[in-house]
């Protein structure tokens, strides 16, 4: 006699939402994050936990989680401030983010939802539900996940309008080893004056700089025809001596039909920096700055904005 085949699913056609995910719970109580360990473990995913949301960054630096929860108030970094933090590191790549609180009024999920959080749960909470909005978010990555590689190779699509998806996840990674480490970090915008400037210029300011450039440095082409270049290890002194010789040499190459350079410079570690976006936004605001001074200029912004205009050997 033949067996009907079984109406349950087995482990191989169980939902996508149940596979083992990596999870980050941020809370400075230590039996609130036991609670929420027990409650996750149980359903398979791997936890780890930071006890304020200044470490909370660091264990996601270092974790990569798939998911974060976090605690409203906490001390050093609050779950808000932090909240805000992760979503602007993670522009590119869907980050899911549980707030969790005693604070549970409306005026404390619609904070807590503006923060850019992507749910919010008060305490105490049920561990089914936990495991279900989890489970719901961690489901909404995959798909948004899925559908990602076909976006990067869109015509025409940008993570920022200028960079491409692929090159703005490289610069996440060098910007977030440059955090983990504290090693400084400087970023270049090179774009010619002339914004209508031929193919054969664009090629030629790109020889240029990759005879510059050291092999650990990283240089990005923008849909603006200009370039985003990443130096690790580099301090004022060396992007300023990376940048003069770039804007000498491209001058001197120009041939018939010379076109100014002018080059925006930005810094990480940087008061005013404190992700990727914002150095980012740094080093356009320079280039606009030293391309507003008449071209040919190089901005530098560290604690304020420095103006060189770089001389003729």
């Amino acid at each position: 006699m033949t067996s009907s085949p079984s109406t349950s699913a087995g482990p191989e056609a169980a939902d996508a939402s149940t596979r083992t995910a990596r999870i980050l719970v941020a809370d400075d109580t230590e039996s609130d994050r036991r609670t929420a360990r027990d409650a996750l473990e149980a359903a398979g995913h791997v936890v780890v936990e930071a006890h304020d949301g200044q470490h909370a960054l660091e264990v996601f630096a270092r974790e990569r989680p798939d998911l974060v929860m976090l605690d409203v108030v906490m001390p050093r970094l609050s779950g808000l401030e932090c909240c805000r933090l992760l979503k602007a590191k993670t522009l590119h790549a869907y980050l899911p983010v549980i707030m969790v609180s005693t604070r549970n009024s409306v005026n404390a999920r619609v904070e807590g939802l503006r923060s850019g959080a992507d749910d919010y749960l008060g305490k105490p909470y049920d561990a089914d539900e936990l495991r279900a909005r989890v489970d719901a978010l961690l489901r909404a990555r995959r798909i948004l996940g899925d559908i990602e590689p076909e976006r990067a190779s869109a015509p025409g699509d940008a993570g920022d309008g200028r960079l491409d998806t692929a090159h703005m996840r490289r610069l996440e990674q060098e910007f977030d080893r440059a955090e983990r480490y504290s090693d400084p970090l400087a970023c270049l915008r090179v774009a010619l004056d002339d914004g209508r400037a031929q193919a054969h210029a664009i090629a030629r300011l790109r020889m240029v700089i990759d005879a510059t450039l050291r092999k650990i440095d990283l240089v990005f082409p923008m849909r603006s025809r200009g370039f985003l270049l990443a130096l690790p290890n580099t301090h004022f002194p060396g992007a300023l001596a990376v940048a003069e010789r770039i804007a000498r040499d491209a001058r001197a190459t120009a041939g018939a039909s010379p076109s100014g350079v002018s080059i925006g410079v930005g810094f990480f570690p940087n008061r005013d920096v404190h992700t990727l976006r914002e150095l980012l936004d740094l080093c356009e605001a320079a280039l606009e700055r030293a391309r507003s001074d008449g071209g040919g200029k190089i901005c530098l912004f560290q604690h304020q904005g420095y103006m060189y205009a770089p001389e003729d050997p």
